[in-house]
């Protein structure tokens, strides 16, 4: 069997590189943070504005066009939508690396929903991948006092968002057909709503000095973090992950939670040593296992034909 095919080899290289992005965006939300304004406005901000230059772009057919995506388009933009505000959120308030680890359980959630709707098998190849991302995560954070459960709102918000991607990779897989901007559109306005309520409800902690935020600094950040890291790790993650297995993908998209963790490393105080290192190999060793024997024959020829 000849596991990897030029169809998934583009693709997966992509969504790697996505990666890159959402396990470094961290850092200008910090960088936000720190000119004043709050993390939950913050991810508000950071796909709101993006909403706003979409629309034009996403009406130019009529809006016909958003609703002639039907109930995919839906599932896929309000999944990702909640993930994203989540995430982005999440990361400012809570521990980086826990949360980075929260919401990559998402593998298993992929492996349950491909098989519930897209029927795909479980091969040995895939269950195996599973084990040793899952292992090299576990390795990657354990930190000796029990299982890493959510213990606040900002890890719980990590590991909701790791389950609506897992959601949005299936939806991305159902959809390959529809046009990048109505994806990014819908996902972005999906994003605002999902603040929208999470900022009403109070569930985290509110922006407490309006007159204290540098807004020069916070205008700037907001236009970084949408233009270089939102819109770009996007696009990537929509394109790639129409043409590849949700679980697979969801097993690449691993390569963030190194990401991740060297940043931290390198920017904060957060430890890196020999576990940390032996962890991230074995994330990465997760990826190549998926890669050259997780799919199936089947599946193989149809990513090599789409």
């Amino acid at each position: 069997m000849k596991p990897s095919t030029p169809g998934t080899v583009l693709p997966s290289l992509a969504i790697v590189v996505s990666a890159t992005f959402w396990g470094s965006m961290w850092m200008p939300l910090h960088a936000l943070d720190a000119a004043g304004l709050s993390g939950a406005w913050s991810a508000w901000l950071i796909y709101g504005v993006p909403a706003l230059v979409f629309l034009p772009l996403a009406l130019r057919n009529g809006i016909g066009a958003l609703i002639g995506g039907g109930w995919p388009l839906f599932w896929l933009g309000v999944s990702t939508g909640i993930c994203n505000y989540l995430y982005a959120a999440s990361v400012v308030y809570g521990d980086v690396a826990r949360i980075v680890l929260l919401f990559y359980v998402n593998p298993v959630w992929s492996v349950l929903l491909e098989r519930i709707f897209l029927g795909a098998r479980i091969t040995r190849g895939r269950g195996a991948a599973l084990a040793i991302g899952l292992a090299g995560m576990w390795i990657l954070n354990y930190d000796g006092s029990g299982l890493p459960l959510p213990r606040n709102a900002a890890e719980w918000g990590g590991l909701i968002a790791g389950f609506c991607w897992a959601g949005g990779l299936v939806a991305m897989r159902m959809t390959p057909h529809l046009g990048m901007v109505e994806k990014a559109f819908v996902q972005y306005v999906a994003a605002m709503l999902c603040g929208g309520l999470i900022l009403a409800l109070g569930i985290f902690p509110p922006q407490s000095d309006w007159a204290a935020i540098d807004w020069g600094r916070a205008v700037f950040w907001i236009a970084i973090i949408a233009g270089i890291w939102v819109l770009p790790g996007l696009l990537l993650s929509f394109w790639a992950a129409a043409r590849l297995s949700p679980t697979r993908a969801s097993m690449l998209f691993m390569a963030e939670v190194v990401v991740g963790v060297v940043t931290a490393a390198i920017w904060t105080d957060y430890p890196f040593g020999w576990r940390e290192a032996m962890g991230g190999i074995i994330i990465l060793t997760a990826g190549l296992v998926e890669v050259l024997f997780g799919a199936h024959k089947a599946e193989a020829k149809e990513a090599a034909a789409s």
